[in-house]
């Protein structure tokens, strides 16, 4: 059995948007042309990784631009991870998680101004005794008097080859962006349009063990959110980017209709896409593209499953919680709807 699938597949199951890195490697792939780094090193024509926008890549359903391209989709999953050995990343802004990355690179500390940016360490007993991003995390809790987040963490902690730890975290309502050692020194933050490697995933150098009995990601401590904040990781925008578009199972993997199929492929991407993107009136435009989707299911033209995962994917990118009681009621009772009036595809493609 391919270990980097079942990974990746066990991750989506948890909620997490999932996206291959080479084999034994934190690098994610390229897979054309215009997204493969050169092999002469430096940077691709497009930006790779960052500039998806421009490229058709991410709507063909390939894995280009690493995070850009995370999924949850089962059949995407499936196709990219096999016979290629991938390794698992774990896209942590659409995850709505943080992850504290400590470091534990033997380098000499710096001056005690640089440990902890913009905090005066000069009464701070300890803090000349600093040598890992653990020592700093830990200094950071004494210097705020929190509880410390090291013995017996709460939350879901990995181990990295390097003799690292990730802290993951649930980042709750907050939005957060990413940065190298500016929470402190030897201590980075994964958030936004970053990766994390996903707990299990082995790599040349080694294995990211867990730790400790949590296996879940505890919520962020509200100081340690007010931290982030202090140094301007907070996301400007509180809702952060959704995903450029919804990730759809290739046509045929699961249900293949012999007529009508771009036509109910067209209507599942545009149903999909405008509950993403909806901010007001969310549940209504749910029941509403329940409901239209819903009719193709009951012409036999496109999976129950398939639609049912797909806008309750998009809702969650427009803030509806994917376990909500009350989407998915809603959700369950415009898909009924539909069925039970299905509808007749035209030969052009018009908006159902």
């Amino acid at each position: 059995m391919n270990a980097g699938r079942q990974l990746a597949l066990r991750c989506a199951g948890r909620g997490w948007w999932v996206h291959p890195l080479l084999p034994n490697s934190k690098r994610p792939p390229g897979n054309c042309p215009r997204c493969r780094p050169p092999v002469s090193g430096g940077r691709a024509a497009c930006g790779f990784p960052e500039d998806a926008d421009g490229c058709g890549c991410l709507s063909a359903g390939r894995f280009c631009h690493g995070v850009r391209a995370a999924t949850r989709e089962p059949e995407l999953i499936r196709s990219w991870w096999s016979g290629r050995g991938f390794a698992v990343g774990v896209a942590t802004g659409p995850s709505d998680l943080v992850v504290v990355d400590l470091d534990d690179h033997h380098h000499p500390p710096p001056e005690a101004g640089v440990l902890l940016p913009g905090i005066d360490l000069a009464a701070v007993p300890g803090a000349g005794s600093v040598r890992t991003g653990v020592d700093v995390l830990e200094l950071l809790c004494r210097v705020r008097r929190a509880e410390s987040l090291l013995h017996a963490p709460p939350t879901l902690t990995v181990r990295t080859p390097s003799g690292g730890l990730h802290l993951w975290y649930q980042a709750g309502s907050g939005r957060f962006t990413q940065g190298a050692s500016r929470l402190g020194w030897q201590v980075d933050v994964r958030a936004g349009w970053s990766t994390a490697v996903a707990p299990g995933t082995v790599t040349t150098a080694g294995r990211y063990e867990r730790l400790g009995p949590a296996t879940e990601p505890a919520r962020l401590p509200r100081w340690l959110a007010l931290e982030l904040t202090r140094v301007g990781l907070r996301a400007r925008d509180p809702d952060g980017p959704p995903p450029d578009r919804i990730r759809l199972p290739r046509p045929g993997a699961r249900h293949r209709p012999q007529d009508g199929s771009a036509y109910a492929a067209a209507a599942l991407r545009g149903e999909a896409d405008a509950v993403a993107s909806a901010r007001t009136g969310r549940n209504d435009q749910l029941n509403r593209s329940g409901f239209r989707l819903g009719r193709l299911v009951g012409a036999g033209l496109l999976d129950l499953d398939t639609v049912h995962q797909a806008l309750t994917d998009a809702a969650a990118q427009a803030g509806v919680d994917p376990g909500e009681a009350k989407g998915q009621s809603t959700l369950r009772r415009a898909l009924q709807a539909g069925m039970r009036s299905p509808r007749t595809v035209p030969s052009t493609g018009a908006r159902p």
